[in-house]
């Protein structure tokens, strides 16, 4: 029987007996809350498994790259639910991981497991909300020391599926419908300096709030930051792509912010130019699930992805340093140390 075949009522069934179980050798059960559709469902079907003596919710604080819709929806449900709940802050813990360029699965080990472990102690028991759509889902694993994610097996629309069957009143609170999070996964280049960090937490924001004021529908909406170091380009995802008045009055509103040098609409498939660090960079599977995982889904049209090493040695993961739109001769740049003759 597929997933696909499992209605919701019998998978909420199975959820709850596997939380009563694994919860079972803990004295306390905390759910990693973002505030999201994935953390919000984990966090209902936890209190249906365990009840609220034994359950708080723990959000971690991201400060600015924490979205000020998600802040509203935690507290929002922890008033609804009457869990008890707690905030940790944990943006220079982010920041420092972020500094060797960008890791979310780094960052949700460390940055977010790691500081609920060193503020509530290893004997509790982590839930979270990670599912085949993110690369903890992918890559790691359903329960692993003190750290379980009841909904690992399950993809978007299942989740989505079980918030309708117990009627959750689900916000959109992110870049689009189905993602969350912090903004900070949107910038592509290490965060060394706030110049980085403003550039990507003001352009998200600015085009999130004038989309929602015009009431424009979206698959997908967020603002990349690429570029060398010392210079932000915006990269705009927006799908469908608005009419041309409308991205005329985002690229105007983004061009005010003095973080961000160049603006450019994604309106058609295009090559990213990548810089990796060598051991990325060595290894085909790492660089495959870097473009089709983590790049490509987020993008509002396709993407190829032209790998080149790094002699960067503070640099741990990757580095978008330009793009080009449909231009073919990227094809052949792979392994080409001088890009003069396609840039």
């Amino acid at each position: 029987m597929t997933n696909r075949a499992i209605s919701s009522p019998v998978r909420a069934r199975k959820i709850i007996q596997e939380l009563r179980e694994v919860a079972s050798s803990f004295e306390q059960v905390v759910v990693a809350f973002s505030g999201g559709m994935d953390s919000t469902v984990a966090l209902f079907l936890s209190l249906q498994a365990l009840g609220r003596e034994k359950l708080i919710s723990c959000t971690v604080d991201w400060g600015i790259y924490f979205p000020s819709l998600a802040r509203e929806n935690v507290d929002y449900w922890v008033n609804e639910l009457g869990v008890s709940h707690v905030y940790i802050p944990g943006r220079e813990e982010m920041e420092r991981i972020m500094r060797g360029g960008p890791s979310c699965n780094r960052c949700t080990k460390e940055a977010k497991l790691g500081t609920i472990r060193r503020y509530l102690g290893d004997r509790v028991l982590i839930v979270g909300g990670a599912n085949q759509s993110d690369s903890w889902g992918k890559r790691g694993v359903k329960l692993l020391n003190n750290t379980y994610s009841p909904l690992f097996e399950l993809n978007k629309e299942e989740i989505a599926d079980l918030a309708s069957f117990f009627s959750l009143p689900l916000r959109r609170i992110g870049e689009n419908k189905l993602r969350e999070g912090c903004l900070l996964k949107h910038l592509l280049k290490p965060l060394v300096s706030s110049y980085h960090g403003r550039a990507v937490v003001k352009s998200n924001e600015a085009l999130l709030k004038l989309l929602n004021e015009r009431n424009i529908e979206r698959d997908i909406a967020n603002v990349k930051i690429i570029g060398p170091l010392r210079h932000n380009i915006a990269l705009i995802n927006v799908r469908p792509l608005p009419s041309p008045d409308v991205r005329e009055e985002i690229a105007d509103s983004l061009s005010s912010i003095e973080e961000i040098d160049e603006i450019s609409w994604v309106d058609g498939p295009l090559t990213l130019v990548a810089r990796a660090n060598l051991g990325q960079y060595r290894n085909p599977s790492s660089l495959y699930w870097l473009e089709k995982g983590k790049l490509q889904p987020e993008f509002a049209f396709p993407v190829t992805v032209c790998w080149m090493p790094s002699s960067n040695r503070k640099l741990r993961t990757f580095q978008v340093v330009d793009f080009k739109k449909e231009n073919p001769r990227y094809d052949q740049c792979r392994n080409q140390e001088d890009l003069s003759s396609v840039l």
